[in-house]
């Protein structure tokens, strides 16, 4: 019997938040974490989701009812791995006011974080396309080995790497350079891509000094064959992509600055990039088309606190009762207006 078609699998983690907010009870075992909220991003744009990986890093205490969720709710192929003798990836979120803008976030137990050797024994081994939450030196040794579990008989996967915030240090700069040839798509933050070239965190939103530093790390050769892109995901502010030889795009962010939406943008930005996975699939590796679903796969995330509810009816998925198929549609409109107007 032949292995299922997986379209991608984050690398990521799973988080169990317990989230504190004023005026109101503490919130427990809400579901979290890059790896919940990038699969997410892909559940919106695949109507069979078997398609879709998921790989579950679980101490031996993790909710039977958060994992009956993942497991039969979203019914993605699911592989779950027991760390025997730890306790599951759990954290503290804790709000500072009633905007759930200010927050603070800090690990109750320390992170179960996945690897290649997961992966093995699997179909999700065989993805078509691996999304990681990775430090520059995670890269450089978890690449080279997916790539040698798998063997040479499938054809190499597309890889987004997202990287671990407290990594962006101008000094690891050259180790970022030596990690980034490994993969297609490497997509910062625009804080985290600032730190990368020793801003801080209290710089002002700068676009041209961000088109600068991501056109340099373009021109230092991302990706195996020199083709691969820069992404900026700058919240509020939209985002950009830019690879060789193209020049920085910027797409709006679905909701504009201050919208009454916008509830809380946790994990929208490891939506954007599943959604970005999944328009570059959809369309034969379109980074365009991928920009759009992923700032509306965004869109969907920072609409409440934790995740939203993904169901499909007939043909189409519906998130939190709107058609995303709707929702894309209309972006990709928006996009095209706001462009002409600049030409």
């Amino acid at each position: 019997m032949s292995s299922p078609y997986i379209s991608c699998v984050s690398l990521g983690m799973f988080v169990i938040d317990d989230i504190h907010m004023p005026k109101r009870s503490p919130l427990r075992d809400i579901l979290g974490g890059s790896a919940t909220f990038a699969t997410l991003g892909l559940r919106l744009f695949t109507q069979d989701s078997k398609r879709i990986g998921c790989l579950l890093i679980a101490g031996e205490d993790f909710p039977s009812s958060v994992r009956g969720t993942i497991e039969e709710e979203w019914g993605t192929t699911t592989v779950v791995k027991v760390r025997e003798g730890r306790k599951s990836t759990r954290g503290k979120l804790v709000y500072a006011d009633e905007t759930f803008g200010p927050k603070t976030f800090t690990y109750i137990h320390p992170p179960l974080k996945p690897n290649p050797s997961d992966l093995t024994h699997s179909p999700l081994l065989h993805a078509r396309a691996f999304h990681l939450l990775a430090t520059p030196a995670e890269i450089l040794a978890h690449v080279p080995e997916l790539l040698t579990f798998r063997g040479d008989a499938t054809e190499r996967p597309f890889i987004v790497w997202e990287p671990l915030p407290a990594s962006c240090l101008a000094e690891k700069y050259d180790e970022f350079v030596a990690a980034y040839r490994l993969v297609d798509v490497f997509s910062p933050n625009h804080l985290e891509l600032s730190a990368l070239f020793g801003g801080t965190t209290n710089s002002d939103f700068d676009a041209v000094h961000l088109e600068r530093c991501a056109t340099s790390l373009v021109t230092s050769s991302i990706g195996i064959h020199e083709s691969g892109a820069v992404i900026v995901r700058a919240g509020e502010n939209g985002g950009f992509v830019v690879g060789r030889p193209t020049r920085p795009t910027w797409y709006p962010a679905y909701y504009a600055k201050g919208s009454e939406k916008v509830v809380d943008a946790t994990g929208a930005g490891n939506a954007f990039l599943g959604g970005y996975i999944a328009g570059c699939q959809r369309s034969g590796g379109d980074a365009g088309e991928g920009m759009c679903y992923g700032s509306v796969a965004a869109s969907f995330a920072l609409e409440q606190i934790g995740l939203p509810r993904v169901e499909r009816i007939g043909e189409s998925v519906y998130c939190s009762g709107v058609a995303v198929s709707a929702r894309l549609e209309e972006y990709k409109k928006r996009f095209t207006q706001i462009h002409q107007r600049l030409r």
